[in-house]
């Protein structure tokens, strides 16, 4: 800690150490209502933003210095340097509303942009992973890929679904009921639901759960289970696409690296809207936005030479 720290720093904040005040800025990230995945991924930012800063006087930061933090970062990891700008802004905003500074530094610094490298997964593609994956593959895994596509959920809201999740609404109308791990977002979709491009409702999709392996006393469990009746973790959902994904489809030999199980989302998003259902509350969004971004295919039209036609 420098004298001015020491010293003048005790009755006038803007002398203090950046260091000094992210002592008083975890507290406020913790008490934030995020989730677990998502206040880790945050302390990983806060601390790389302390490596580099830390030590400086929180006041005589400059937009310079933190641009040079963001470009060195962007050279190795585009997503992370992305992520920190947005912390150290966050950071600087509650410092300002704190009296630590007079201006956020932050926002003088252009976000850097981030190249999306994962391609999308086309229905073709999809069909193909899950023939292979349900002939050669323990029989939770087609099961897996089924549930992704017909639901629009990520892995983890996949991994957890029940079979006591299913009940009536008010018109007796069965709907899986779901809380998003994510956001906790509260969802229930219709098991009449049916995905067109497959012929598949959500109704038969849980249907093809119940026998394979072995429920509750009660008829309870998990859509997706092993032998022990336990889920299988999210690590083991994603290697088991790659895997059959490497074995379905030949070897990616363009630029982009090749879809993952989460890219089943945005198919799902992609074929659910051409029937005209409403994905914003599917995927569980709160903004159009966001959902606009799992509709963009990527070129994935063009690179296929298909037309999209428009419809009088």
């Amino acid at each position: 800690m420098s004298i001015l720290s020491a010293t003048i720093g005790r009755f006038m904040p803007r002398f203090r150490t950046l260091g000094q005040w992210v002592e008083i800025y975890i507290p406020l990230v913790n008490a934030r209502q995020i989730t677990r995945k998502t206040l880790l991924n945050r302390h990983a930012h806060i601390k790389r933003i302390v490596v580099a800063l830390g030590h400086r006087r929180i006041g005589s930061i400059r937009p310079h210095e933190i641009n040079s933090l963001i470009v060195d970062i962007h050279q190795v990891h585009p997503v992370a340097a992305k992520r920190t700008l947005i912390e150290i802004r966050a950071m600087f905003d509650e410092a300002l509303a704190n009296g630590w500074v007079t201006f956020n530094p932050g926002k003088a610094v252009r976000m850097p942009r981030v190249r999306v490298q994962r391609r999308r997964l086309a229905l073709a593609e999809w069909k193909a992973i899950y023939e292979h994956a349900k002939a050669s593959r323990p029989p939770w895994v087609h099961r897996l890929f089924l549930l992704a596509l017909v639901t629009g959920q990520r892995r983890g809201d996949v991994a957890k679904m029940r079979f006591s999740d299913v009940w009536p609404d008010e018109q007796g109308r069965p709907h899986l009921h779901i809380v998003q791990q994510k956001t906790g977002m509260r969802m229930a979709i219709p098991l009449a639901l049916r995905l067109d491009a497959i012929g598949v409702s959500l109704g038969e999709a849980i249907d093809m759960c119940k026998s394979y392996a072995p429920l509750d006393a009660d008829g309870d469990g998990f859509l997706l289970r092993k032998t022990t009746g336990k889920p299988p973790c999210p690590e083991s959902m994603s290697w088991r696409f790659e895997q059959s994904r490497e074995s379905a489809l030949p070897a990616d030999q363009g630029q982009h690296r090749p879809p993952t199980l989460h890219e089943c989302r945005s198919l799902s998003e992609r074929e659910y809207r051409r029937q005209g259902i409403n994905t914003m509350v599917l995927l569980g969004h709160t903004r159009q936005q966001m959902t606009d971004l799992y509709n963009d295919d990527r070129g994935l039209d063009a690179r296929e030479g298909r037309y999209r036609t428009l419809e009088l």
